[in-house]
């Protein structure tokens, strides 16, 4: 066709032959023949075709050679629609469109042909437009690199985390252990600190990191919606199946995968940094190449634009923390996290609540309020019990320690102490704990200074018991002025005291003496 318009004009210009034409434009004589007896069949002439298009040619001369069997063209909307159905093939459909009229049908080759052009008039691609700072758009790749572990020379598969902004095209790149939500975070992290910026928007894939259930309203992951409001960004998930959504990161993906993991493909590495480091070097040159098509590179577009537009990183660097399913507080006023007891608030017993975990505590929730925080322990099956969190009785009950009971006493005075020492004097000092508590009521129904005078008291007689100083007060003879010598010598002489000298010598043994009434011996 695109020699008709020389042929047509030498046949009506010229009295070259066929053949000379042929020869001279290298195409059959046949040919030559044919449009020259066309030509004089409607006595065209050089004047009327010399304005015609190559295609209004083609038209004119070849029309007659079109198929004259019309065929029975298919629904290809019907045929396209029918091939989102699981399961459903284009062979399938054909073998449907025949059965009814086969006579006049498409072949299977002329079926899927039109299908095709179908298809390519009904796809489009959108050009999207980015401001600066405000998409990220993040994905793992599917080509995964790996290091040779040091010590077992095992090779050990990695991920590729990348991300990519709207407006730049300015890449990140960060070799990762796995998919979970730890590493996903990880590499967030180390992505904000490569930008020193957090931008708007975050657009990722629905890998469960970040998206537990894909729907028109997706259910994000908890860990992943605490990370973005501590960064203050919004999470923009790709709609499933619609990887054009994420263009940027799948293209940043085939990028990268081409200029960073081929040209690692011939070295070593003994350990993650080591990866992580090469990676490293060649990102930057990625990110330093200069356009093709427009002036500057990833990094000038970057620094002039993108850059001041993000939004500042937070003062304090995020701690990945986990989320543990709800449980029901029990009567202990504890719930089990990681395989230890945490105490809540004993108001909460039959409640439901949830904890966060981090690497350093442990943070109970009820009804989206924190009630309880304590220091993360992962010894298993102890309890960490917050006294605040008891019930009066529990709390006086847990006060019952030596180490109270001692603190207390010392705050009225040595003597106290004296006492409680001595009734914690056993092997086990729980034996005291009762005659402490006790002691404790009688200083409340007569005072502390009164409890002190008393012990003083029980002191000084050296009968540091319980039931002395109940005794002292309530007598109240602890009040009255001790004197030992007076009390000694008050008591009666009479020859049935034998008195000090009698014990410092060995008394003889006393005759037999006979009764002077009756003379019987004694």
């Amino acid at each position: 066709m695109n020699k008709l318009h020389d042929i047509t004009r030498l046949i009506t210009t010229t009295g070259l032959s066929d053949r000379d034409i042929a020869s001279s434009l290298r195409v059959s004589k046949t040919t030559v023949g044919r449009y020259r007896a066309l030509i004089l069949e409607h006595e065209y002439g050089w004047p009327s075709l010399q304005h015609l298009s190559e295609f209004q040619l083609d038209a004119l001369f070849n029309k007659r050679l079109r198929g004259f069997c019309i065929r029975r063209m298919p629904d290809f909307a019907k045929v396209h629609e029918e091939l989102q159905t699981k399961g459903v093939t284009l062979a399938l459909l054909w073998e449907e469109y025949r059965c009814a009229e086969p006579a006049d049908a498409l072949s299977y080759s002329q079926f899927t042909f039109h299908y095709r052009e179908y298809r390519q008039s009904i796809d489009r691609s959108m050009r999207q437009s980015h401001r600066p700072g405000e998409r990220c758009f993040v994905d793992f790749s599917g080509k995964k690199p790996s290091y040779i572990n040091s010590k077992t020379q095992a090779v050990v598969t990695v991920e590729l985390f990348v991300g990519a902004l709207g407006f730049s095209s300015y890449y990140f790149a960060l070799c990762v252990p796995t998919q979970t939500v730890v590493d996903w975070i990880e590499a967030h992290i180390r992505m904000f600190e490569y930008f020193e910026g957090v931008p708007l928007l975050v657009v990722p894939d629905n890998l469960k990191a970040a998206v537990i259930k894909a729907a028109a309203i997706p259910y994000l992951n908890r860990t992943y919606r605490d990370f973005a409001a501590h960064y203050d960004f919004g999470i923009l998930p790709a709609r499933k199946r619609r990887p054009q959504d994420k263009a940027k990161a799948e293209q940043g993906v085939q990028h990268l995968q081409r200029w960073i993991l081929a040209r690692l493909r011939h070295r070593q590495f003994f350990s993650l940094e080591e990866l992580n480091q090469a990676v490293h070097e060649l990102l930057d040159d990625v990110n330093q190449r200069p356009f093709k098509k427009m002036p500057g590179s990833r990094k000038s577009r970057f620094e002039e634009f993108d850059k001041p537009a993000l939004l500042p990183l937070p003062a304090q660097r995020y701690e990945w923390a986990e989320w543990c399913a709800e449980q029901k507080v029990g009567p202990d006023y504890h719930v089990l996290v990681k395989g230890h007891w945490y105490s809540v608030p004993h108001q909460l017993v039959r409640e439901r609540v949830e904890a966060r975990v981090t690497a350093h505590s442990v943070e109970i929730f009820h009804q989206a309020c924190r009630v309880a925080v304590h220091p993360r322990d992962d010894t298993p099956g102890l309890p960490s019990t917050d006294r605040n969190h008891m019930t009066p009785n529990h709390q006086s009950y847990a006060e019952r320690t030596p180490e109270n009971y001692l603190s207390w006493a010392n705050k009225i005075g040595p003597y106290s102490t004296a006492i409680v020492e001595k009734l914690l004097a056993n092997r086990a000092a729980v034996l005291g704990f009762a005659a402490c508590d006790q002691l404790r009521k009688l200083a409340r129904q007569y005072g502390e200074s009164e409890l002190e005078q008393a012990a003083q008291r029980a002191v000084q007689i050296q009968s540091l018991t319980l039931k002395s100083i109940r005794s002292l007060l309530s007598t109240g003879r602890h009040r009255h002025e001790l004197n030992m010598q007076q009390r000694q010598g008050s008591l009666p002489l009479h020859h049935n005291v034998r008195g000090a000298n009698y014990y410092n010598s060995t008394p003889e043994s006393p005759a037999p003496q006979e009764d002077e009434e009756d003379g019987d011996v004694a």
